[in-house]
């Protein structure tokens, strides 16, 4: 994308990167240099207007738990681009460092249409930074607040194709530890977007076991699984279903499941406290959908989806049991002239209607062509011609 996107659209599609949950907990500072800038409000306005790499830092838009997240200009591809700069402490750190870097190799594999694309990393200065996809949308969080929460079907579908963008991780062994509202944006077209994949917060070091070290925001501890607040190192895939479900509880109802408390007392809640019924809070929930979300704010990770496909699964039927088509994407309502809204809003509908005719084309003529060789296979073979004399 390049330098033509409006600018409060681009600061929406950034604030999903940034987490949007200010700043991270209070940490300690040893190790930085003198003078570093220790919060991310102080990296943001320390590196404004600068540039790293190739990288015109052109606005900072925010922070969480790992650094500063800054709009920025691509100059040798000119594109918008967001740039997440790591803080010192964290840049300081050896093996912090290493494990940001084999983090962001690993979310660099991932490539599915539902999830943030890493560009790049790289340092300079001293200040370590990696290169993600613009994502022009609004986070969930700012949505369900702005909206209230979401109908039955939008829901379904929002978590259908989050559980095939989490299912596409899985396979490439890449965890994203803070799955949350503010991580999840929606485009204009309705699709959501799974930001900062793998790199939100990074797994501690052997023999830590310190929630403050890995880049933990506050909003984190609204939709962190129970094995995580025990150990931060403890994170797997499952522990990603088990915020998914805390994400959906809060689309639905428009708070988390447990919204009340200190710090402290979140944590116990989500391992010793079941989580309250969503239908009883929602009594236009279905049933199947309840039963799913509380299998995966199961306490014990044995007790919920074990793969996200098996979600999936239990989504769609979920889906044709309650007689609803979650087939196509819902497009966000914004801002705009009735006509041009109207004509923008009819484009995600049309686009999945014309692959699914090119997909029954393809199988018809597919099955057509097998036939032609299943009787040609079948047919005798011709008489060899006679000799001539």
């Amino acid at each position: 994308m390049g330098e033509t996107g409006s600018t409060h659209g681009e600061q929406r599609s950034i604030s999903g990167l940034a987490g949007g949950d200010a700043e991270p907990m209070a940490i300690g500072t040893a190790g930085q240099p003198p003078h570093a800038p220790a919060s991310t409000a102080e990296i943001g306005a320390a590196l404004e207007g600068r540039t790293l790499g190739h990288y015109q830092l052109r606005q900072f838009v925010g922070g969480g738990g790992m650094g500063a997240v800054f709009r920025a200009l691509d100059t040798t591809l000119d594109r918008i681009v967001a740039v997440k700069v790591l803080s010192r402490q964290h840049s300081a750190d050896a093996e912090m460092l290493r494990r940001f870097r084999n983090e962001a190799q690993s979310a660099a594999r991932l490539d599915h249409e539902n999830i943030g694309r890493v560009h790049a990393v790289g340092s300079d200065e001293g200040w370590h930074y990696i290169v993600f996809e613009f994502i022009e949308g609004r986070n969930l969080r700012d949505l369900v607040r702005e909206q209230g929460p979401f109908d039955v079907p939008r829901t379904i579908g929002i978590a259908l194709e989050l559980a095939d963008a989490l299912e596409h991780a899985a396979d490439r062994d890449v965890v994203h530890r803070d799955i949350k509202p503010s991580n999840i944006v929606i485009t204009p077209a309705g699709r959501p977007r799974i930001v900062d994949m793998g790199l939100a917060r990074l797994p501690p070091a052997a023999g830590v076991n310190d929630l403050t070290v890995s880049g933990m925001t506050l909003g984190t501890f609204d939709y962190i699984s129970p094995e995580q607040a025990r150990d931060p190192r403890a994170a797997d895939t499952r522990s990603d279903l088990y915020s998914l479900g805390c994400t959906l509880f809060f689309v639905l109802v428009g708070r988390p499941p447990f919204a009340d408390g200190t710090l402290v007392q979140k944590l116990l809640q989500h391992q010793q406290e079941p989580p309250p019924a969503v239908e009883a809070l929602r009594p236009d929930v279905p049933a199947p959908l309840a039963a799913i979300i509380a299998r995966l704010m199961a306490k014990d990770p044995n007790d919920r989806y074990q793969r996200p496909a098996a979600l999936a699964a239990d989504l769609v039927s979920c889906a044709e049991a309650c007689g609803i088509d979650v087939a196509l994407p819902r497009p966000v309502v914004v801002a705009a002239p009735v006509a041009d809204s109207r004509r923008r809003a009819s484009l995600p509908w049309l686009v999945p209607l014309i692959g699914f005719a090119l997909l029954v084309a393809t199988l018809w003529i597919r099955a057509i062509a097998d036939r032609r060789d299943t009787d040609r296979e079948a047919a005798p073979d011709p008489p060899a011609a006679a000799p001539n004399d």
